[in-house]
């Protein structure tokens, strides 16, 4: 199944999504402007110049401790009212293990989902994983990144509402310019994880800093990963319980189908979700929150945030024993023993 999804995007589904990509892009830095420009305008709102006046600030402050600030995030676009997400990121699985389906590009490397411009065209992509079988997401994203290959602005959708709208602003800026920073190809479960862990350790602390102990921003984002931590909790141990019907040789295939889908009624109960969660779902819960434990170990043995984003910098391919690999633990290992060598603080 796996070989078939990598040669079909090779062929046609590779044109496609090549080209709507380079559309949507094109149409976002057509629309983009110097954010300097953006808030001087009289015609741009007040909330929305508020925002976008922190931005340089957040940046600087990332820099401090050790991010690799890029010419992302210079600029400002507006994709309008109606638009209610910047991309559709669209992921597949095996139903019956936790075996992200990869869409491999050359140079790029190796992604678990796709993100496409059009959710028409997102919805259809996902269709035709459930007509394969596959256990498929499709969700919303109101940021998303080039990787690099262009200077991406900030999107108006990256602005929320609310008390928490700077700090989840900040949140995602700080979040793509670790990837900038610490990035090993074809290693996803490690650079989301790691992005993930960093950058909400230092919305935490920039928030604290920007806005005071007490302040609705401060009490708004506590509040936030205060509710989410359990969740992610949950899902994760309902990862665990999936994974060892799945490796449980003596089931047979209907057995193990059966099994799992009374485990995800029992998550659905507990959290009150209304959308049903499959394989593809549970993985990106993995994706920015399974290496979580590996990293706060590290991050102890480190001493300071800046160490570990350093260690993070150092990491090299030959580090990790696979592709893909989704146990951080050693990884968690190797930076602490970077930070041991003092190198460069």
């Amino acid at each position: 199944m796996k070989v078939l999804l990598l040669l079909f995007l090779t062929g046609c589904l590779y044109t496609q999504f090549v080209a709507q990509a380079a559309r949507g892009q094109l149409e976002i830095m057509g629309r983009a402007r110097p954010i300097e420009e953006v808030v001087r305008d009289p015609e741009t709102p007040l909330r929305t110049a508020m925002l976008l006046a922190e931005i340089p600030a957040i940046r600087e402050y990332g820099k401090s401790y050790g991010l690799t600030i890029t010419r992302n995030y210079k600029k400002y676009s507006d994709l309008g009212e109606r638009r209610p997400a910047a991309v559709w990121f669209v992921g597949g699985a095996d139903p019956l293990q936790f075996r992200p389906v990869p869409w491999c590009f050359p140079i790029a490397g190796c992604f678990p989902g796709l993100g496409w411009f059009d959710e028409d065209d997102a919805v259809a992509f996902k269709l035709q994983l459930d007509a394969q079988g596959l256990d498929a997401v499709v969700r919303p994203a109101g940021a998303f990144s080039t990787g690099g290959w262009f200077p991406d602005p900030v999107v108006s959708t990256m602005l929320g509402g609310g008390d928490s709208a700077l700090p989840e602003l900040a949140n995602v800026i700080l979040h793509e310019s670790v990837h900038a920073t610490a990035f090993v190809q074809d290693e996803q479960f490690f650079n989301e994880s790691f992005a993930n862990y960093v950058a909400d350790a230092l919305t935490e602390n920039w928030v604290e800093q920007r806005f005071g102990p007490g302040s609705p921003e401060e009490v708004s984002w506590r509040l936030g990963q205060a509710l989410n931590l359990p969740r992610v909790a949950r899902q994760l141990a309902t990862y665990k319980a999936l994974k060892a019907v799945y490796e449980d040789k003596t089931l047979t295939k209907a057995q193990k189908l059966a099994r799992k889908a009374a485990i995800i009624d029992e998550l659905m109960t507990d959290l009150h979700l209304r959308k049903r969660p499959n394989n593809a779902t549970i993985n990106e819960v993995r994706l920015y929150n399974g290496g979580a434990e590996a990293l706060r170990k590290a991050h102890r043995a480190c001493g300071d945030l800046r160490s570990l984003v350093l260690a993070g910098k150092r990491l090299r391919r030959d580090d990790f024993t696979k592709n893909t690999q989704e146990d951080l633990a050693p990884i968690g290992e190797r930076l602490a023993q970077l930070c041991a060598q003092k190198l460069d603080r």
